[in-house]
């Protein structure tokens, strides 16, 4: 025998989160001593025990002599990375995770709740496990295309903010990981779907494939979030780089609207004893109105060709 039954009796009444007749036993850290004493009584490999309580660093899965090891990743609103390490046999699943009262934990046991027929079925119970952790992993998707949406937005509305910077970079490293995370969680979901254990048939498949489908749509979504980062990012100098040019451009047009008062300015200045302006009465109220009217005149030129203002006039 694989498992001791009345061993397994005794722990379905505590860690059997579906009910009596469920093949689901689930442990948290608090009930670890219980599950190494079932380990004991489990005649499968060592490697797949001490995977179970140790967990790894990435989603997998192992096929052994008569058991799967695998390690389930999901991610919550605050992408926080949650994991859980399973042992599926032909007739339990055995699970693991270190926190207590685990949201994900939580739904799956309200989804096998709703669909009783299935908690008896490791194919179903595993199926679960799936589709919620995939479900997960798509509310958070939704929350982040939120959020680089709005930091987007952000770019139009402040776009000298050095802080834009500083979040695209972040997201850019949260969103890498994150992919790693999905990248090999997609992998395992694949393997799982095409491996030839006993209790993953034809009655199951289907809905193996269906939750394999919907996770690829995971890995898509987090490489074009890398993409719309980047495009952000070169959004938010190509508008630095305009504002730029505009506060250089004013700068010009109002240096070359003063450069024709400043020669005028300085021709009188030169104080030569033959320049009969110096003693004309009204010559300082002429000055002053020929380096005005130059001035407007050539700023009237510039609005002509729209090289001033909100003029939309083409150049000709």
């Amino acid at each position: 025998m694989m498992l001791d039954n009345d061993v397994i009796a005794d722990m379905s009444n505590h860690y059997a989160p579906a009910g009596k007749d469920a093949c689901w036993l689930h442990f948290t850290k608090a009930s670890k001593t219980d599950l190494e004493r079932l380990l004991q009584t489990m005649s499968v490999h060592p490697l797949a025990k001490q995977r179970l309580l140790c967990g790894t660093d990435v989603p997998m899965v192992d096929e052994y002599e008569r058991c799967l090891f695998i390690s389930l990743f999901t991610v919550r609103s605050q992408l926080q990375i949650m994991k859980t390490q399973m042992i599926a046999t032909e007739k339990y699943i055995i699970s693991y995770a270190k926190e207590e009262n685990d949201p994900f934990i939580e739904h799956v046991k309200e989804k096998l709740l709703h669909h009783r027929e299935h908690a008896s079925h490791p194919g179903y119970v595993l199926y679960y496990f799936l589709d919620v952790s995939t479900r997960h992993f798509l509310q958070v998707i939704d929350d982040i295309a939120d959020r680089i949406q709005l930091l987007e937005k952000q770019v139009f509305q402040t776009p000298f903010a050095n802080e834009i910077g500083r979040s695209i970079y972040r997201w850019k490293i949260r969103i890498h990981e994150l992919r790693q995370i999905a990248e090999a969680q997609e992998e395992m979901m694949k393997l799982l779907q095409h491996t030839k254990f006993p209790y993953i048939h034809e009655e199951t498949n289907p809905y193996m494939q269906d939750v394999v489908g919907r996770f690829s749509r995971i890995t898509a979504a987090l490489d074009k979030f890398k993409e719309t980062l980047s495009d952000i990012f070169d959004l938010q100098l190509s508008l630095k780089s305009d504002h730029m040019n505009v506060i250089m451009k004013t700068l010009t047009l109002v240096s070359v609207i003063f450069m024709p008062m400043t020669f005028i300015a300085g021709v009188y200045g030169m104080n030569f004893a033959a320049m009969p302006e110096l003693k004309w009465k009204y010559g300082y109220v002429y000055a002053l109105l020929l380096m005005a009217t130059l001035g407007i005149s050539v700023a009237l030129y510039f609005k002509k060709k729209g090289w001033w203002g909100e003029n939309d006039t083409k150049e000709k």
